[in-house]
C-alpha cells in the first residue's frame, strides 16, 4: 500500500468516475486560489493521460518522467502557468508513465514536501480509477474533494472511491463538490442523494461544499485552452469555484498554531458531524 505520509496543505481531487470535469475544477480552483494572493501548485497526477496543461493553455518542457528517470526535483520540472499557477505535468500518452511501481510512486508522494515549503496548496488533480496509483496520491492529501454529477454511474465510482479510502485507509471525512448542477437546489438535491447512498453503508461524513452550474461558457473556455477563471471570472461557475477558493481560504487564515488542521482521519475525542454542512 506505499508509506502513509499525509501533506497539511495538499488537496486531493477525485471522482473515480472520467469525464465528470475534475480537471476543469483543478485548474480554476488553483487560479482562484492564486488570485486570492496564495502561492498554488498544481500537481497532475493522471499518469501518462495528463491534459491539465491543455486546459491551462502551457506546454510543459518537462514532466513525471524526468523526476523518475532523470532524477530531477519537482520545482526542476515544474511549469509556470496563468498567474504563477505552478503545474507539475504527469505528461501524457508516455508508456514510461502507464505502469510505475509502488517505489517510485511512493518517492513522488514523498517529494511533496519540496513542494509544501513553497507554496500554501497543493491541488492534486488525480486519475480517474480507484487503482493503487490513484489512491496512493488520494490519501497522502490532507482534504478530499469528491466531484459528483447527478447520474448512476457517477455515484456509483464515486461510492466506490470513497468506499476503499474508507475501509482500506481509515478516512472519515469527504468535501462534495457537484459538478454540472441546473441550480442551488438541483446541486442540494444530488449532493442529499449521494450522501444518503453512503451513509446508507459507510460510517463516513460527508460535507457539501460546492454545487458549480451546467455553464456553455465553460465549455467555451475548454475550446480556447483558456481556463473560465480568467477568460470570464463573471461567468457561473467562474463564481461558484471562486466562492469555494474564497472559503478555503478564509477558513485556512482564521486557524492558529492551536487550532489542528483539517483533517480527513476520524477524530478520537468528538462525534462524526452528519449534518451535511460546515464551514471547509
Amino acid at each position: 500500500m506505499g508509506t502513509a505520509i499525509k501533506f497539511r496543505n495538499a488537496i486531493a481531487l477525485a471522482s473515480g468516475k472520467g469525464g465528470v470535469g475534475k480537471t476543469n475544477i483543478s485548474v480554476n480552483l488553483a487560479i482562484a486560489l492564486r488570485k486570492l494572493n496564495k502561492r498554488v501548485t498544481l500537481f497532475d497526477a493522471d499518469m501518462a493521460l495528463a491534459n491539465a496543461h491543455i486546459v491551462m493553455g502551457v506546454q510543459p518542457t518537462m514532466t513525471l518522467v524526468d523526476v523518475l528517470d532523470h532524477e530531477k526535483s519537482l520545482m526542476d520540472v515544474s511549469t509556470i502557468g496563468p498567474l504563477g499557477v505552478r503545474l507539475i505535468s504527469g505528461g501524457s500518452g508516455l508508456v514510461e508513465l502507464m505502469n510505475v511501481p509502488s517505489e517510485q510512486r511512493s518517492r513522488l508522494i514523498h517529494s511533496f514536501a519540496e513542494l509544501e515549503a513553497t507554496c500554501d496548496y497543493i491541488i492534486v488533480d488525480t486519475a480517474a480509477g480507484i487503482e493503487d496509483n490513484v489512491l496512493e496520491f488520494v490519501r497522502a492529501c490532507n482534504r478530499i474533494m469528491i466531484i459528483v454529477v447527478g447520474e448512476p454511474a457517477a455515484f456509483i465510482d464515486a461510492y466506490a472511491c470513497i468506499k476503499i479510502l474508507h475501509q482500506n485507509y481509515g478516512i472519515y471525512t469527504f468535501d462534495v463538490i457537484v459538478n454540472r448542477s441546473r441550480d442551488d437546489t438541483h446541486g442540494i438535491d444530488v449532493f442529499k442523494r449521494f450522501k444518503g447512498i453512503v451513509e446508507r453503508f459507510l460510517d463516513a461524513n460527508l460535507y457539501h461544499v460546492a454545487s458549480i452550474p451546467e455553464d456553455n461558457q465553460l465549455h467555451v473556455s475548454v475550446a480556447r485552452c483558456n481556463p473560465i477563471t480568467i477568460m470570464n471570472p463573471d461567468a457561473p461557475s467562474a463564481r461558484a469555484i471562486i466562492t469555494l477558493a474564497a472559503s478555503l481560504v478564509k477558513t485556512d487564515d482564521s486557524q492558529t498554531n492551536q487550532i489542528a488542521p483539517y483533517s480527513s482521519h476520524k477524530s478520537e475525542t468528538s462525534e462524526p458531524d452528519k449534518s451535511g454542512d460546515r464551514l471547509i
